[in-house]
């Protein structure tokens, strides 16, 4: 209904960030929060075998993709007074592990933008937050849960899509 809007986005593509800013803040008549969770994974190959071929899809969609929703979001909150924007990092981010690297680098380099980001966007009123979740089962997740789960428990149960997005609404 009207209270939805959908538009198909690369959101490596800053005229496609742009234009997907411009439908919320036409069809809604603002634009208050921004919720940047579009990603993908990456190959689980060890460093040593890894090609690297899919680092610019991986860093352009996981990495890219958040700086421009930031940046387009931000630039509409900024004249209205502010708003929140809320990036999506992972576990991944902040545990060290081998493989999936360049997943793994790209969503630490999440953690960072956004921390900088909330100190840049400060004085506009813009909140910033990222969030790191643990193994969630999401159309990305290509391994086995059952053992990451059976190591790392905090809900003593397999973590959801919508534990994720409680987490966001916090």
């Amino acid at each position: 209904g009207d209270a939805v809007a959908f538009q198909r986005v690369d959101v490596s593509n800053g005229d496609d960030m742009q234009a997907a800013v411009d439908l919320a803040v036409e069809q809604f008549g603002g634009l208050d929060i921004m919720f940047n969770n579009a990603g993908v994974g990456s190959k689980f190959d060890r460093i040593i075998e890894n090609d690297l071929d899919d680092f610019d899809r991986v860093i352009g969609i996981n990495l890219k993709g958040v700086m421009l929703g930031t940046q387009r979001a931000a630039r509409h909150m900024a004249e209205q007074g502010g708003g929140a924007i809320v990036n999506t990092a992972s576990i991944a981010a902040i545990t060290g592990g081998a493989g999936p690297i360049v997943y793994r680098a790209s969503k630490a380099a999440v953690v960072q933008f956004s921390k900088s980001a909330a100190i840049d966007l400060a004085p506009y009123d813009i909140r910033v937050n990222c969030i790191a979740p643990g193994h969630i089962p999401t159309g990305i997740t290509n391994y086995d849960l059952g053992s990451v789960i059976r190591t790392m428990q905090p809900l003593q149960r397999h973590g959801q899509p919508s534990d994720v997005a409680e987490a966001v609404l916090y």
